[in-house]
């Protein structure tokens, strides 16, 4: 059984507004539960960055019971969503669901603990940036991508930090953990039956928000011509990041251009004939590291990320490499694919899919495909979706979307001593 094979999948809604989503998967005697709360950083005011980020670890309250229950927790907040997930051993399945509700509940925060926890933002803010993953952005090259989006920071604005209150956190838990702003699901060795009446007995209790806050509309996007940065960073070797503006999953008028896109992301990446690396074909240890990152789920415009990391014996300089990556682009735009080439980067793909099929990244595509307002059924049809490109789907967004004015560039290197 893979990510591209359905599994039984059943949803209901509390009568406090919360939605539960239930995915049944018996390769393993586990359960992954994640609570999903449908507000991010851009729901944040000017003068509170940094308050999501917050509100998130105040939230959690239960450390010690999800180490005793043998739980791996994961939190994450993006532009759109703050989420919270629990994987433990399904005799633990009532503990997971007690914990993340208390989520919902209000944080229990006083001054000293806030003050503590400023100060942990304001250092993990200000921190010389590190390359933990290779899909990482600054914060000055993410304002340039998105330039009608406002500043942008890694974990809150230290200039305004210091004036984030007790009451302001309260507000926020308030007005976003709401049930009626939050979506639950359950990945694993469960099924309806057992999750639903449990869920009802420990989350129904929590009230309805009456006056939820709507989602600020998102901003219209604007591109205005190819953007470059040049940073000195916390790296070994110089790495090149090109991004490139896309619609997301929400904003695409066909969904069948972002499994377009997940064959372009493939031909260019993805195994032994990936086109990017046949590019240093005189020398195959000239790139240490190369991936790409697809549009994610936000409610507005993303982005394709194409980020390389060269080594000691690359010979080739960054704007060098951009124009020959910009050159294989423009070949998608020329010529369509022939068969052969098209069915590699199809199985390239489709790999990749598969390779998402944990009970931790199936909820979570699940729930932010629920968060976007679409429906988590495109779980089970993505597979169907990438059999059915074709040479002109490919060739038809390559010319719509590679673009000089959708283009980001930031060529990095090691920081100067």
């Amino acid at each position: 059984m893979t990510l591209s094979t359905p599994k039984e999948t059943c949803e209901f809604t509390l009568d406090n507004g919360l939605k539960v989503i239930v995915r049944e998967d018996h390769r393993t005697p586990a359960i992954c539960s994640t609570l999903f709360h449908k507000a991010g950083t851009r729901n944040e005011q000017a003068h509170q960055r940094g308050v999501a980020y917050i509100t998130g670890g105040a939230a959690f309250k239960d450390k010690q019971r999800a180490y005793k229950i043998g739980a791996e927790a994961n939190g994450w907040l993006d532009y759109d969503v703050s989420t919270y997930s629990l994987e433990a051993p399904r005799a633990a399945i009532q503990s997971v669901l007690e914990m993340l509700a208390a989520r919902l509940q209000p944080p229990v925060l006083s001054e000293d603990r806030l003050k503590v926890g400023l100060q942990k933002t304001k250092e993990l803010e200000l921190a010389d940036p590190y390359f933990s993953s290779d899909f990482w952005i600054t914060p000055e090259f993410e304002h340039l991508i998105f330039p009608h989006a406002g500043a942008a920071f890694k974990f809150g604005d230290v200039d305004h930090l210091d004036q984030l209150t007790v009451s302001d956190v309260m507000r926020w838990h308030k007005q976003h953990y709401a049930p009626n702003n939050s979506i639950l699901v359950v990945v694993g060795d469960t099924s309806l039956e057992e999750i639903q009446p449990l869920v009802q007995r420990i989350f129904a209790k929590t009230p309805r928000l009456t006056d939820l806050t709507p989602a600020n509309p998102a901003p219209s996007p604007v591109y205005e011509g190819e953007r470059t940065i040049t940073q000195f960073l916390d790296t070994p070797f110089p790495r090149l990041q090109m991004a490139i503006n896309t619609p997301s999953l929400a904003t695409a008028t066909d969904s069948l251009d972002m499994s377009a896109l997940q064959i372009i992301s493939a031909l260019l990446t993805s195994g032994p004939e990936a086109w990017i690396p046949r590019l240093f074909m005189d020398d195959s240890k000239a790139v240490s590291n190369l991936v790409s990152r697809l549009p994610t789920y936000r409610l507005e415009d993303d982005l394709l990320l194409i980020a390389l990391t060269t080594s000691e014996h690359n010979w080739m300089p960054l704007p060098q490499i951009q124009e020959n990556i910009q050159e294989l682009l423009e070949t998608l735009k020329a010529t369509p694919l022939d068969a052969q080439t098209l069915e590699y980067g199809r199985a390239q793909a489709l790999a990749h899919l598969d390779s998402l099929d944990t009970l931790e990244l199936q909820g979570s595509i699940i729930g932010n495909l629920e968060v976007i307002g679409q429906p988590w059924q495109l779980i089970d049809t993505q597979a169907q979706a990438l059999q059915s490109v074709t040479s002109k789907d490919i060739q038809r967004i390559a010319k719509a979307w590679f673009t000089p004015e959708r283009t980001s560039v930031a060529h990095i290197f090691p920081r100067k001593v």
